[in-house]
């Protein structure tokens, strides 16, 4: 990703969607390289990650301050059990998926880095949001996506213990237990039909899965979901 990120995660933690960080030159010069490329017959395909943002992000910074702010249902929040984490989940960079917050008082869910807070998609105002970045990059001439690590954005309701075998630390991986759920498709075919779609994009969703079935999921056309998929986990 080119976005402004503070690069916890190689880019993969965005703190501004509209943005060009300064690393890569300003928003003038990839104007230029968009002009360049389209003169040449080369689509472009950004990178984009909706999963989580970067706990920099403006959203998360706000989020974090109050129960009942603008942006406080964009991440996914929950009170302390007895005093610890919501659930067993582990992040896949190590430890908790969960960490405690004193400001609110809660606990936030990062099924990757802390510093990469996940986005709460049950949210109706977060989900208008993507849609927006979205279309907005779709009217600088962007030709398409590949959206990193999309296959978790409903996570399993109630929150309940993971089944995986816990780590050292107590903690069981996250991911199998959030991953390919239906209201995930939902949410992509959303996106499909309300983003990616009215632009005419080329998309590629990177996804966690266990069965070649569930590649057929988000690839199938007759899902209206992506164009193609790639694995984060190989099956």
């Amino acid at each position: 990703p080119i976005y402004p990120s503070p690069c916890y995660d190689n880019g993969y933690d965005i703190s501004d969607y509209r943005s060009i960080d300064p690393m890569y030159g300003t928003f003038d010069d990839f104007i230029e390289f968009r002009d360049g490329c389209h003169r040449r017959g080369i689509a472009i395909i950004m990178d984009l990650v909706v999963n989580h943002t970067s706990s920099h992000h403006m959203w998360f910074q706000e989020s974090k301050k109050s129960r009942t702010g603008r942006y406080s249902d964009y991440y996914i929040w929950k009170d302390p059990v007895d005093g610890h984490e919501p659930n067993n989940w582990a992040g896949s960079f190590g430890g908790s998926a969960w960490e405690y917050v004193p400001e609110r008082g809660q606990y936030y869910l990062h099924l990757f880095s802390k510093e990469q807070p996940d986005l709460n998609w049950e949210c109706e105002e977060l989900r208008e949001e993507v849609v927006s970045i979205i279309r907005w990059w779709g009217e600088q001439g962007v030709d398409g996506f590949r959206v990193d690590a999309i296959s978790y954005l409903e996570k399993a309701p109630g929150f309940p213990d993971s089944p995986e075998p816990p780590f050292s630390t107590g903690f069981a991986l996250a991911m199998d237990i959030c991953s390919n759920r239906e209201g995930t498709h939902r949410y992509i075919s959303e996106l499909n039909r309300r983003a990616f779609a009215p632009y005419h994009m080329m998309t590629v969703g990177e996804v966690n899965c266990r069965k070649l079935s569930d590649y057929h999921d988000y690839a199938s056309q007759s899902r209206h979901e992506f164009d193609m998929c790639i694995p984060f986990v190989p099956p």
